[in-house]
């Protein structure tokens, strides 16, 4: 795809992007995309404008009919033969189609290449098809041809080249009617009714120029007697008359294919799926109590665990089948987006490798991503207790109201508010969060902010991320200024350790000084030990984030230890070490915060290298202050 097409779907996809991160997507310089965006906007004239705000990049779009016209005309520059994507499909189209050998010269000029180009773009496609077991057999001079199962040669072009090969091949509008009537009595939806189409059309076509597939493995077997193959079964019965031949029982398994590896029928009959769903419910709970062992973080059971239970079932058929995943979502942006999400998907991917041998790639990962965002923020909601501030009004109710209203667009949904005279506040120690108007005088030992009528929403989220974490978990909302890390620290408990300091060691220092400060209880030294033992919590070679419970505790409790070392040493550079309280005590959406900001970080290896020789509280102050508005820098 061309650099503009990338940069466009970017911001479309998460509204907002630096041009660092372009860069290193696009692997070009931040130079380079800049001349990209510019040459964009003038594309985009009179429809939209990318803005370079705040250090990011934003598509502001001012006439979205104009701008959709604008958008599929740079879309499909990529489907040109400046791309090597599309070349490798065409390619493999034209092998695909063709009826005799076809020679690298006329690929060369049906495609205005060079033979050296062409070459190059042949091997490409070998590396293509190598794990359909297909190959490109034959002498370039002399002819090329595809050899190899049926299967696989159908399932490699329908993944990689059935625009290139099927974009003009017509079905007929007989055909299409029927199909249409088909699908739409089996409540498929649209996308769904698309993917089915063409595997019809690659099924018609190689069926009726003689080359069938009848060379199924014997694990498509199992699709028998499932709704996916009914709903192939049905197809066929209904386009037979219309094709004056019969199609094989292999076409029909064949056909059920995209229906097993996707959501593709709203009301499934009862009996096979339900089947599959209940061990898919069992596989999907041992993922959960891995991802417990190894997060500590315990998901509550939701109503999207049962659509959670039957996406494992259509994943595990898609992997099973090489059926791939089209998705618009892009795994390293996820990563960036939701890590603590991404790394729950991680986990889950490791447990199905282990049960079933089969490796989750990076559109099932992205997908997965999304499902355990939804998991965490139904966990965030569920956990939480709703702030409860009192306003204490110093200049009358009016600008108490209007203080208010205020805090009402920063502060969660779920807050309480309750407004007091100064001259008689009363108990506040039930508060979470006390706010007071210029004038007023407040004696308390709860986290207070002083706010007048005129508003700065970016100061306001900066004061709110600076006050001490109470038990009821962060002030500020899910997504925060600031880093969360820092502000779980001060002075006492930055930590700088031996230069030969392992994780190990590194950790038993951390619990020691905690110990000393009269921060943790006892057994939080065995309870870590504990958790250690039913998975690692070093995170990558140079961080690690021990945790554990510790039922002494009321609020979280943190400790930072840097191990100095250069650029070039290797070993660990960063721990984190965190206490938290019983389940029940707090809310622990903070430690999924805690979570994100450590794994973006260890993605981060400059960054992580330049903590490592930090020698204060107040340096890490300031470099995580940084770092939270420009991550490069």
């Amino acid at each position: 795809m061309n650099r503009a097409a990338t940069v466009l779907l970017q911001l479309e996809s998460i509204l907002s992007v630096t041009r660092e991160s372009l860069a290193q997507r696009c692997g070009v310089g931040p130079r380079t995309i800049a001349a990209d965006v510019d040459q964009l906007n003038d594309s985009l004239a009179g429809s939209a404008s990318i803005r370079y705000l705040d250090g990011r990049y934003r598509l502001l779009i001012v006439d979205a009919e104009g701008y959709r016209r604008q958008r599929d005309r740079i879309l499909s520059l990529h489907e040109s033969f400046n791309d090597p994507q599309w070349r490798a499909g065409y390619i493999l189209g034209r092998l695909l189609r063709s009826t005799t050998a076809v020679r690298t010269e006329d690929l060369a000029v049906e495609m205005g290449l060079g033979r050296t180009t062409v070459v190059a773009d042949i091997a490409q496609v070998r590396h293509l098809l190598k794990p359909y077991g297909v190959s490109v057999e034959g002498r370039p001079r002399v002819g090329l041809h595809l050899s190899g199962p049926e299967h696989g040669i159908r399932l490699a072009v329908l993944n990689h080249a059935y625009e290139a090969a099927y974009r003009d091949y017509p079905l007929g509008e007989e055909l299409e009617t029927t199909v249409e009537n088909v699908l739409r009595d089996h409540h498929a939806t649209t996308e769904s009714a698309d993917v089915l189409k063409r595997w019809l059309t690659v099924v018609l076509d190689r069926h009726v120029t003689d080359h069938p597939v009848d060379d199924l493995p014997s694990s498509y077997r199992d699709l028998i007697g499932t709704p996916a193959h009914d709903l192939a079964r049905t197809l066929a019965d209904r386009l037979e008359p219309l094709l004056a031949e019969h199609l094989p029982q292999d076409e029909v398994l064949f056909l059920a294919l995209p229906a097993a590896g996707l959501r593709m029928i709203d009301r499934p009959a009862a009996g096979a799926e339900e089947a599959a769903s209940d061990a898919a419910e069992e596989r999907v709970q041992r993922i959960f109590d891995r991802i417990a062992d190894e997060m500590d973080v315990r998901l509550d059971p939701t109503e999207l665990v049962h659509e959670f239970s039957q996406h494992i079932t259509f994943l595990l058929n898609r992997m099973r089948y090489s059926l791939h995943l089209t998705t618009g979502s892009q795994p390293e942006s996820l990563r960036e987006r939701y890590p603590a999400a991404y790394r729950m998907a991680t986990i889950a991917g490791e447990v199905i490798e282990e049960e079933t041998g089969l490796v989750m790639e990076a559109g099932e990962l992205s997908l997965m991503t999304t499902y355990f965002q939804v998991f965490l923020e139904d966990h965030a909601s569920h956990r939480s207790h709703g702030l409860a501030v009192t306003i204490v009004a110093g200049r009358g109710p009016a600008t108490a109201r209007l203080v208010r209203s205020h805090l009402a667009s920063v502060l969660r949904g779920d807050a309480r508010y309750t407004i007091v005279p100064d001259s008689d506040p009363g108990d506040l120690t039930a508060s979470d969060l006390v706010v007071t108007t210029p004038g007023a005088r407040v004696a308390t030992d709860r986290p207070v902010l002083e706010l007048t009528e005129v508003f700065d929403r970016e100061a306001v989220l900066r004061s709110l991320h600076s006050l001490r974490i109470p038990t009821g978990g962060p002030l500020s909302p899910a997504a925060p200024v600031g880093s969360v890390l820092s502000s779980l620290l001060d002075e006492s408990r930055f930590v700088r350790l031996p230069p030969d300091c392992d994780y190990e060691q590194g950790t038993r220092r951390l619990v020691r000084r905690l110990q000393k400060l009269g921060l943790v209880g006892e057994g939080f030294a065995e309870a870590l030990a504990e958790r250690q033992t039913r998975s690692t919590m070093q995170l990558a070679d140079q961080l690690g984030f021990p945790h554990a419970t510790d039922a002494t505790l009321v609020s979280p409790v943190c400790a930072l230890g840097v191990v100095p070392r250069s650029d070039q040493e290797a070993g660990i550079r960063l721990i984190f070490l965190m206490a938290v309280p019983e389940k029940l005590s707090y809310d622990d959406s903070i430690l999924i915060r805690v979570y994100d900001e450590i794994i973006r970080l260890g993605t981060n290896h400059a960054a992580l290298g330049r903590i490592s020789r930090l020698t204060s509280y107040e340096q890490f102050f300031y470099f995580m202050e940084n770092l939270s508005t420009d991550p490069h820098s």
